[in-house]
């Protein structure tokens, strides 16, 4: 029996992308074998081309594994399509539940993959032409040596600047669909499967930038402009993961200090790499030079620089000074402006409606609500509020510390983050009937032993709300109406009351 995930299945029904197209071209069939078997095949090829060249003694004057890093990367970049798309298959089958308006998956995996063949073919030209440019194949004296680097260096940076392109536009899609969620707390979910999806690009990138790196160092030589363009891609690549963490603007300013510090760590990074290669510095030394260059300390130079190192500490003062000085700024932002005391807070709450047993979920903070928590809280009643609007969920904090969630009642995520199933009880005071009836539905399903109270607002929706779920229902209109003529006619009676 076939355990291929559901939306894998569709795959032949989308257009195919660069890298299958090109396996195709050679007849055979995408994937790990065809992949490794395509790299076997220009491991031979350099060696017939050093054979040929007369250069194949000293191709193994280098440790041996460097005549595999072509071979390697071709490999890699061949491989990692379908997993890319396992993952982004997993991870559009996360969102699609959550999304306002449900859609079918397989119509949302498509949707995904669906790139223009014109920019699939613009950026593979474009690492292709980068890649020449780094590898310098006319440096090479023997001819088939360079044309083999030309062709199958040229092939590999063009399939990862390929990679660059068709990671950005799934992030872009993922990024679009996180947008459409509502409700905090469920974007926080969201988030996490974003997140997870950006930092795995990320990683997958890194790694064609190692082997990118190692082919260059196979030759011995590393300049200011290699320095520069990996240290771009390095950027791309966290890119993708501060896409992922920053997209949701609610949760903006609770991870602007982790781009920050991320940014700052990248920079030192390149800048002690940069001093390590071009000055010929231990890290150490490099590191330093980095950090006296960011904080603009300007205690002097470890040693003197070269032209190309004068150059490079140009460079680095203008971009690390502005972003340390981000770094500092969103440090103090965070603590100043009460985005860590929030954050905080909602770790706490987290762990408190973990530890509730047999609580009553209220959902809805509006005026009816409000006045549900304060005849709860009146009668230490143990519940949770859940409300789209952080305002009304203030309003009720002014009571005490009371449990809450900033999301959307009637998505199931919201409710078990709740903790629907420990629950006893479930008051559902939203102003909308058919949210009320959502929302009925849901806990319904979620927890059979459930007590469900619905506030109505049109009479004529009382039985259909009882059919989806709700033992009572209670008409704020009928409850108003009677009370208003019981005080006229029997004041004495309700004051009593």
């Amino acid at each position: 029996m076939s355990h291929q995930h559901p939306c894998l299945r569709i795959i032949p029904a989308a257009k195919p992308v660069l890298p299958d197209m090109l396996q195709r071209r050679l007849a055979i069939k995408p994937g790990v074998f065809s992949s490794l078997l395509i790299g076997l095949s220009f491991y031979v090829l350099l060696l017939g081309a050093a054979w040929l060249d007369g250069v194949l003694n000293l191709l193994y004057l280098h440790p041996g594994w460097h005549s595999l890093i072509y071979p390697l990367m071709t490999v890699y970049l061949l491989v990692l399509p379908p997993l890319i798309r396992k993952q982004l298959c997993e991870a559009v089958e996360e969102f699609q539940p959550l999304l306002p308006v449900p859609e079918r998956g397989e119509q949302l995996f498509l949707q995904s993959l669906a790139i223009r063949r014109r920019y699939e073919w613009l950026s593979f030209l474009l690492g292709l032409t980068v890649g020449i440019f780094l590898l310098r194949p006319w440096d090479f004296s023997a001819p088939l040596i360079a044309g083999y680097a030309f062709l199958i260096g040229g092939l590999n940076f063009g399939l990862l600047g390929w990679f660059i392109y068709s990671g950005l536009n799934a992030t872009r899609f993922l990024t679009l669909l996180h947008n459409r969620i509502r409700g905090l707390d469920v974007q926080t979910r969201a988030l996490v499967t974003l997140s997870r999806w950006s930092l795995l690009i990320g990683f997958a990138l890194a790694g064609g930038v190692v082997l990118g790196i190692l082919s260059i160092s196979v030759q011995g030589k590393f300049l200011i402009v290699d320095i520069f363009t990996y240290g771009g891609l390095v950027a791309i690549a966290t890119f993708f993961f501060l896409r992922g963490v920053s997209s949701a603007s609610s949760l903006v300013t609770q991870f602007r200090i982790l781009k920050a510090i991320v940014l700052l760590f990248i920079v030192a990074l390149l800048g002690t790499v940069g001093y390590y290669y071009l000055e010929g510095w231990n890290l150490l030394d490099g590191l330093y030079m980095t950090i006296i260059t960011m904080t603009t300390i300007g205690f002097g130079e470890v040693a003197p620089l070269s032209k190309t190192g004068q150059l490079f500490t140009i460079f680095l003062s203008l971009t690390s000074v502005g972003i340390a000085g981000y770094t500092v700024s969103a440090v103090a932002a965070f603590v100043m402006e009460g985005d860590f005391k929030k954050f905080m807070r909602g770790r706490k709450m987290r762990k408190e409606i973990d530890k509730l047993r047999g609580h009553i979920i209220l959902c809805g903070a509006g005026r009816v609500g409000l006045q549900t928590a304060i005849e709860f809280h009146k009668t230490n009643t143990s519940f949770v509020v859940v409300d789209q609007d952080q305002e009304a969920i203030e309003e009720i904090l002014r009571l005490g510390e009371i449990p809450y969630l900033v999301g959307d009642a009637t998505k199931d995520e919201t409710l078990l983050l709740a903790g629907i199933e420990r629950a006893k009880g479930v008051v559902v005071a939203l102003c909308d009937d058919k949210d009320n009836a959502f929302v009925a539905l849901s806990a319904r399903s979620l927890n059979s032993n459930l007590r469900i109270v619905a506030r109505l607002s049109d009479e004529e929706n009382a039985a259909k709300l009882r059919k989806v779920g709700a033992d009572d229902v209670v008409s704020t209109n009928v409850l108003g109406g009677l009370r208003l003529a019981s005080l006229m006619i029997r004041p004495s009676v309700v004051t009593f009351l």
